[in-house]
């Protein structure tokens, strides 16, 4: 049977520190008993042990200075999570009457299936054809890396007469889509005309992708 000490304080016996124990041994506090530091200084070690948050009630977002907050714990706040961007200040021409990619396109990894991606285009002087033109723009995407891309979203028609004109419709575009995937997703801008040459960003202008993940 384990002797028991009954006393109502413990004082060192000379100087200000008192040593509970030797190294290696290990003091336990009986269940239902209550250790009051409430008044008290306590000094943890530098590394504590591992052991559950459940009853961290009182942690202050504030106090979260390091790390990264998973996506799956912004789920509801609707949080822009990345943002991609790419500039291009080339001419790009068709006489195709099918779709062919341009040399617009920007790429986004998602963090979360959940997550939707905004599609931002700004064109600069925009578009215009060689005689008679009816040219049609349109947002395609390709999704891991397969080399499959398809369409998702008719973006812009340019009815064209160089007769009358040159017509220049700027190509700005937004749409937001849902890939539902954490795949690589490039989106790129295809184009086709119905006759003659169709231009695109005309004069070496600027086209703009940004591509935005928000999350759910």
């Amino acid at each position: 049977m384990a002797s028991v000490l009954k006393v109502d304080k413990l004082d060192p016996q000379s100087g200000t520190a008192l040593e509970i124990g030797t190294s290696g041994d290990t003091v336990s506090i009986p269940s239902g008993a209550t250790l009051d530091i409430s008044a008290s200084t306590l000094t943890p070690p530098a590394t504590m042990p591992a052991s559950s948050g459940v009853n961290l009630t009182a942690l202050n977002a504030t106090q979260l200075t390091s790390g990264t907050v998973p996506a799956a714990r912004l789920s509801g706040l609707g949080k822009v999570l990345q943002v991609q961007s790419a500039t291009f200040t080339s001419e790009e021409q068709t006489s195709s009457t099918s779709f062919t990619a341009t040399a617009f396109t920007d790429i986004i990894t998602p963090s979360a299936t959940s997550s939707k991606i905004w599609v931002v285009i700004n064109g600069g002087r925009g578009s215009y054809g060689g005689g008679t033109a009816e040219g049609v723009t349109s947002l395609y995407k390709e999704v891991g890396g397969t080399g499959g891309f398809s369409e998702v979203v008719s973006m812009m028609e340019a009815n064209v007469n160089e007769a009358g004109g040159y017509g220049k419709p700027t190509l700005s575009f937004n749409y937001l889509d849902s890939p539902s995937t954490t795949s690589a997703i490039e989106y790129k801008v295809y184009y086709k005309t119905n006759a003659n040459t169709f231009y695109v960003n005309s004069g070496n202008s600027r086209v703009t992708i940004t591509l935005l993940e928000v999350g759910a």
